[in-house]
């Protein structure tokens, strides 16, 4: 097990606020999930070829919202992951401790800023 970078205090810190953003999360992608069966159910009985081209895209663009919504959700729970078996806070890329005010911002990233920055490149 690697070496804690943080406190027990700083992890139930940045704990605290993943778990806040994981049931905001999974709320918000219930939500989508409502307005996506609604669109595809509306889809089945639509009617005229124009609409069905503006509804379908529409249901393409929640479908894309909920995807999206998942894999952060995922993130989210890697990140608990962490915390729990001693890996959080550490750059997976660098091995570098990842600054404390970069994980308030983003608790769920697995990345130092220099190693984000050199993986756009």
């Amino acid at each position: 097990m690697a070496e804690q970078v943080y406190s027990p205090e700083e992890l139930r810190f940045f704990e605290k606020i993943l778990l806040e953003k994981l049931e905001k999360a999974n709320h918000e992608l219930h939500v989508l999930e409502k307005v996506l069966s609604r669109q595809e159910a509306g889809l089945e009985v639509a009617g005229k070829p124009f609409e069905e081209n503006a509804e379908v895209i529409e249901t393409e663009n929640v479908g894309q919202l909920a995807e999206r919504q998942q894999k952060f959700i995922k993130q989210i729970e890697l990140a608990i992951q962490r915390i729990k078996n001693g890996t959080y806070g550490i750059c997976v890329l660098t091995g570098k401790v990842i600054d404390k005010e970069r994980l308030k911002v983003v608790p769920h990233t697995m990345y130092a800023v220099d190693a984000k920055l050199n993986a756009k490149k």
